[in-house]
């Protein structure tokens, strides 16, 4: 197991496609993640919003709690809706956070572009997942 900031090191720039199709996405990043933090592979989803609609349901919840996004953690897992643009959603991971917004490790897979930090808001997204202690 690695620690957040030396995943961040070891990925940032870098194209990350875990399961080897459609090319790198979000994630691609996040199950990337939970495997450098030996956590076990949880399933597939359609797209990453589906971490929180469907997380009852998925084996997710034996390795996080689900939280709304009112406050984020480093190595927090940040679940954004879809929009008019993407259906699908939006999964990256906080390494620092304060009460509006995140910055995070993200991966786009419109633009394939391999893994960046960004800033996201976090009174807009769904909520987070935060690994069980």
């Amino acid at each position: 197991m690695i620690t957040l900031y030396e995943f961040a090191a070891k990925y940032v720039g870098k194209k990350v496609d875990y399961d080897k199709a459609f090319g790198p996405q979000c994630t691609d990043l996040f199950r990337q993640y939970c495997h450098d933090m030996d956590i076990p592979h949880t399933g597939a989803v359609e797209g990453a919003k589906e971490l929180w609609e469907k997380f009852s349901e998925n084996d997710e919840k034996l390795y996080f709690d689900r939280f709304n996004a009112t406050y984020a953690m480093p190595g927090d897992v940040l679940i954004e809706d879809a929009t008019a643009t993407n259906r699908y959603g939006h999964v990256s991971i906080v390494l620092a956070a304060d009460s509006l917004q995140a910055l995070v490790m993200q991966q786009d897979g419109f633009a394939q572009d391999g893994c960046k930090l960004g800033v996201r808001n976090l009174k807009t997204a769904l909520g987070v997942l935060r690994r069980r202690r």
